[in-house]
Formats: C-alpha cells, structure tokens, sequence
C-alpha cells in the first residue's frame, strides 16, 4: 500500500478528517493533504507526529507499505523536453528534473549574460537554497547584501530572504542552483 492511501485509510478508519489529524498531529493540513494525496512524502519526524495522532506505532505504519519505485530523471539543458523560464531577454532559468512537484529539490541552471538580473525571489520559510557557480562571475543579492561568486564558488542561504542574481560582468555567468523543499 502507499503511503497515503495508507494514512487516509487508518485516518477514515478513526473517522477523523483532516482537520481532526491536523490538530492533534500538529502538522498543516495542506502538509497532510500533500502527504496523503502522494504529493509529497514527508519525513520520518513528520510520520511520528501522524503516527501518535492515529495512535499506531512507526513499526506497525511502515509494516505494509510498498517500496517506492526507484525514480530518475535525466535531463540534458539544451533538449525540447527541459522546461526553460526566462527573466529577461537575459537571464534564463532551465529546470533540470521532470515532475518538479513530486520532488524534495528543485534544481536549476540559471544562466545570465552581461547585464543581465534575474527577478526578485522570495520562498516561504524553511526554503533553503544552494548556489555554485560553473562558469564567469555572478552576483547574488541576498537582503540587499551583496555576495560576489566567481568560477566553482559557492552559497547557501535560507531563501525566505529576498535574493536575485545579477551579471556585471562582461562574460556570460552560468550557476547550478538548488532549492529545497520545493514550495509548492
């Protein structure tokens, strides 16, 4: 069984709704709708919580359910099938994964030629995001503060901060950025 057919069945099996799991769960019930509708999978802790709300112990929650299929996903930048946003005529952004709302990570090759920018971004909180830089130098503004990366240079930060990715530079700027969770 999967994991959120799983928790739905012992949660109608308690007649308890949403709402009731939520609460004595202390999870969101957007969280537990993602989770139940196998959106998303949550953590270990996040079973915990849902296992002493339904009163059942981890051993006996994961006892019947399935191993998930092992999943990849290749993807080559320069394909038909990569989804690619632009900014600005330039500055772009290429997903490197397909299915983005099932993943825990959102990765990215952002490129940004000479006075290019990206827009302002700004996650939810407990967003997080890495940054390393594969080719020129880009600039990354986080909060108004200014972090200048060159070549195999990197950056981690939490991205609830207001940040963007700006080229001052006169040789296009290539990064590898990966935020994680994926707000969705």
């Amino acid at each position: 069984m999967e994991l959120g057919k799983k928790i739905r069945q012992l949660r109608k099996e308690k007649n308890m709704t949403l709402d009731d799991l939520s609460k004595l769960s202390g999870l969101g019930k957007a969280t537990l709708s993602r989770i139940e509708n196998n959106i998303h999978s949550g953590t270990l802790k996040t079973h915990m919580k849902i296992c002493e709300a339904l009163g059942i112990s981890l051993k006996d929650f994961y006892s019947d359910i399935e191993d998930e299929k092992e999943e990849i996903s290749a993807i080559n930048p320069s394909s038909p099938e990569a989804e690619i946003f632009s900014y600005d005529e330039k500055a772009t952004s290429v997903i490197l994964t397909q299915g983005v709302s099932k993943k825990n990570m959102l990765p990215q090759l952002i490129v940004v030629e000479p006075g290019g920018k990206t827009s302002l971004e700004e996650n939810p909180r407990g967003t997080e995001k890495f940054i390393f830089c594969l080719e020129g130098t880009i600039e990354v503004v986080i909060a108004e503060k200014k972090y200048a990366l060159r070549k195999d240079g990197t950056l981690y930060f939490k991205s609830s901060f207001s940040h963007y990715f700006t080229n001052e530079s006169s040789k296009k700027a290539k990064i590898l950025s990966v935020t994680s969770p994926i707000a969705l």
